[in-house]
């Protein structure tokens, strides 16, 4: 039987690791007919790996046949220093979310930018989201 000390002690770590990082972020932008998206997440451990994903929602007409397979992301990066990357990926437009990026260390740890440029916008398309998870 645990006594009073032991109990303060267990609550005590349990707060503790409650009040930690949250594994994974998730941020979702609404289309405004642009194409253009941009997030902005930190990555403050250069010894840490992460996971990345998109998800986006793409409503289709009634009645209509789906002729859309995938569409083009171009993906710039932008680095804490201002450093850039670009590349352009493609989305298969019949998933819901997909991998980005799995074990992604950054270089340098601070605040990162993510840009998406979808053009042209999917007929559709609701938004674009990421979602970022912390490996252990």
């Amino acid at each position: 039987m645990m006594n009073g000390r032991q109990i303060a002690a267990a609550c005590a770590v349990l707060l503790l690791s409650a009040c930690g990082e949250p594994l994974s972020r998730e941020q979702f932008i609404r289309s405004d007919g642009t194409g253009e998206y941009s997030f902005t997440i930190e990555l403050p451990d250069t010894a840490s790996t992460y996971d990345l994903s998109f998800y986006t929602s793409i409503v289709l007409p009634v009645m209509e046949p789906d002729t859309l397979g995938s569409f083009p992301m171009q993906v710039l990066w932008q680095a804490p220093s201002g450093r850039y990357f670009s590349e352009t990926v493609y989305y298969p437009a019949d998933s819901v979310r997909v991998f980005y990026r799995r074990g992604f260390q950054p270089s340098e740890a601070g605040s990162w930018t993510i840009q998406l440029d979808v053009s042209p916008e999917p007929a559709g398309l609701r938004g674009m989201g990421l979602v970022i998870s912390r490996n252990l």
